[in-house]
């Protein structure tokens, strides 16, 4: 090759390759937005970036409502599949152009395989060539034609999540399909220009933010002020946009403890026994109890907290500390001899005449009552007639004088001679229980005659059938 056919050759060759450049510029799209990039013609080369990865309002092909879709985080990828292999097959088509127009330049130049050839023939190669290039020119439009429609602006179809406009998951995996709708200068509508296309701005008429998708958001906590219980005021999703100073989801203006984590049942104040009281109005916060009671336990249920109940573990009255008192007459059941029947304190809870028929007397030596204390003993028949529930029992005690086998047989028929009058007085027999104990329980002294007469006695004691 000769330095003139070199220069013919690289002149063609610098031409073929600025055809190229051209030809890649003249059909770029960098944003697939289906607006060529050409001599600036794409005002927006960023489109798709601009809305990839945001929350978008959709229409669900199912059911044809708006919904609220995030899409994806490369659109590019989403587009259809149709335009990856029709941009092939263009390409195929203008590498196969640039083929024939080179040779179409070498008929021409008389140059190669056609330096010899005659003018006949090389006019019949030159129409040949040309009615290829009319054939690859007419399939290139057509492809143009075909990529054109394949663009966000036909449709996008895709998989994705629906959420709520507060992105809470409604449902996975739905079928949508979304148009772009880019304007002749490859933009996005943006009414508000706030920076969020409409099709991702969930407030197109106020100005917003791109972080709470075209919502104002005052405080900044990226939290939309229509969503934001606290404009105002930073806060977390958590609460609302409101501040939470002890982090435990309670807004401090709804929180009665805004400095301790506590539960949200509770107004954020805490409960270490679990016994739905808070801690600061808890008077036993370690111990569950009742919530009419401060949170104190309360065993049997008597009102009075177990740790102010001297008898815990049996219901009683507030005003005896939480003890029971049966027959309600101010004496402690576990203090009074008697609980069944009222009597007075200082007779340990037994009515008065249990003490005088105790002093019943005896003819001497001898199990017979005397007439002067049947007055007294039909006192205490009608004491037992008044409270058909009580048991009588009967113990019967001597002094020292005399043998021990017969004071215990004495003071055994006397207590029986005292349980015969009250059945001849009509209480029934299964009512009264009597036995004797001779001089073994005295209560004074047998040196002096004073204390003998104290030590002859029946002693009575009442007690519920029940």
């Amino acid at each position: 090759m000769n330095l003139h056919q070199y220069l013919k050759f690289f002149g063609i060759l610098s031409g073929l390759l600025l055809t190229c450049v051209s030809v890649f510029a003249q059909f770029q799209d960098a944003d697939y937005d289906g607006v060529l990039d050409t001599g600036g013609q794409d005002k927006c080369p960023t489109t798709l970036s601009q809305i990839q990865g945001r929350r978008a309002k959709a229409l669900d092909e199912m059911s044809g409502k708006e919904v609220v879709i995030r899409l994806p985080d490369n659109l590019v990828n989403y587009l259809h599949k149709e335009r990856t292999p029709l941009e092939q097959e263009k390409t195929k088509w203008l590498n196969k152009r640039g083929e024939v127009q080179r040779e179409v330049r070498r008929v021409e130049d008389k140059y190669g395989k056609y330096e010899k050839m005659s003018s006949k023939e090389r006019k019949a190669k030159a129409i040949e060539l040309d009615s290829v290039l009319a054939d690859i020119k007419s399939k290139i439009d057509t492809l143009d034609k075909q990529i054109t429609l394949v663009n966000p602006n036909t449709a996008m179809e895709f998989t994705g999540d629906l959420e709520d406009t507060e992105g809470r998951p409604i449902q996975r995996n739905v079928k949508v399909k979304i148009r772009i709708h880019v304007d002749v200068f490859g933009c996005l509508p943006d009414d508000d220009r706030d920076g969020s296309p409409n099709m991702v701005d969930f407030c197109p008429d106020y100005v917003g933010t791109v972080e709470t998708n075209g919502c104002p958001d005052r405080d900044k906590d990226l939290i939309p002020d229509r969503e934001d219980a606290c404009p105002d005021v930073k806060g977390p999703k958590q609460t609302r946009g409101c501040p939470d100073r002890d982090k435990d989801t309670v807004p401090d203006k709804d929180d009665a403890c805004p400095d301790t984590p506590g539960v949200v049942e509770l107004n954020g104040c805490p409960d270490r026994d679990k016994d739905t009281v808070p801690d600061k109005d808890d008077a036993c916060p370690d111990t569950p109890g009742d919530p009419n009671l401060k949170g104190c336990p309360d065993r049997d249920k008597d009102t009075v907290i177990d740790k102010e109940d001297k008898c815990p573990d049996e219901p009683g009255a507030v005003e005896l500390q939480g003890c029971p008192d049966r027959d309600k007459d101010g004496v402690l059941d576990r203090e009074d001899d008697c609980p069944d029947v009222p009597g007075p304190k200082e007779n340990k809870g037994c009515p008065r005449i249990l003490e005088k028929a105790s002093k019943v007397q005896f003819e001497v030596n001898k199990a017979i009552i005397l007439p002067v204390s049947f007055p007294i003993l039909d006192e205490l028949v009608k004491l037992l007639k008044e409270y058909p529930d009580a048991n009588i029992a009967l113990a019967g005690h001597t002094d020292s004088d005399g043998d021990d086998d017969s004071n215990l047989q004495l003071s055994k028929d006397r207590a029986k001679a005292v349980g015969d009058y009250l059945i001849e007085k009509g209480i029934a027999p299964d009512r009264i229980s009597s036995t004797g104990y001779g001089e073994t329980k005295p209560i004074d002294t047998n040196a002096t005659p004073q204390g003998k007469a104290k030590n002859r006695r029946v002693e009575m004691k009442l007690s519920n059938r029940k």
